[in-house]
């Protein structure tokens, strides 16, 4: 596994330890402004959302601006969209020109009046990032993931995977086909991976625990 990323994992020992405070999930989005903030004064190589915040929290609008400022202050945050059966591309209103970061496969070919359905995400700094890409996985019929798409090919469009996104931003070598076979590396838990909790509670602690260079240089991945 690569020594580089770091899983922050949002698991069922946080759920219960956050449940006091912040309540059942999902939490108000002013925790993510924390802790993303808290995370970037390491100076990550980059944090990646693997968290769709597709709806606005109607509860706690304060909390849902301080993470979008939060965002917006950031140069290396990368957030997930879905992309949804392609059965359902003629009932969506949203045109490739509105899904920021796609590019065209061919320039000039593609079409511009196509409808995609997609959930995007509701936050403004993350759209205009466009440090976007879905999170989709397909699995085979036996209901093993065995490959990955990096990107997909809708109506002329080249809509990029999350880790297609983030490859691309970080200058790594990128395959050219669309698909690669998965590396598998071990098994549950062979990457580096830490809990959610345990670090939100460090991060409020007047006597620090954890290493304060723990994420400087990495690939964090929520």
């Amino acid at each position: 596994p690569d020594k580089d990323v770091v899983i922050v994992d949002v698991n069922e020992k946080s759920l219960a330890a956050m449940a006091g405070e912040y309540g059942r999930w999902p939490w108000p989005r002013q925790v993510f402004g924390e802790f993303l903030e808290n995370i970037e004064a390491q100076k990550p190589k980059a944090i990646v959302f693997d968290i769709l915040f597709s709806d606005a929290d109607v509860f706690n609008p304060d909390s849902d601006t301080y993470f979008n400022d939060t965002i917006a202050a950031t140069d290396n945050t990368y957030f997930p969209f879905l992309r949804l059966p392609e059965t359902q591309d003629k009932l969506s209103a949203v045109k490739p020109g509105m899904i920021p970061g796609i590019t065209e496969t061919i320039p000039g070919q593609a079409d511009k009046n196509a409808t995609v359905a997609v959930v995007l995400p509701h936050f403004e700094a993350a759209l205009n990032s466009k440090r976007l890409g879905f999170h989709n996985i397909t699995p085979d019929a036996d209901g093993i993931v065995r490959d990955y798409r990096l990107y997909q090919n809708d109506y002329g469009w080249k809509l990029p995977s999350l880790p297609l996104t983030v490859a691309n931003s970080l200058g790594y070598a990128v395959p050219d086909s669309q698909n690669v076979l998965l590396n598998w590396r071990g098994k549950p838990f062979t990457y580096q991976n830490v809990t959610f909790s345990d670090v939100m509670t460090d991060m409020g602690s007047k006597v620090k625990k954890r290493p304060q260079d723990e994420f400087t240089g990495k690939i964090v991945i929520i």
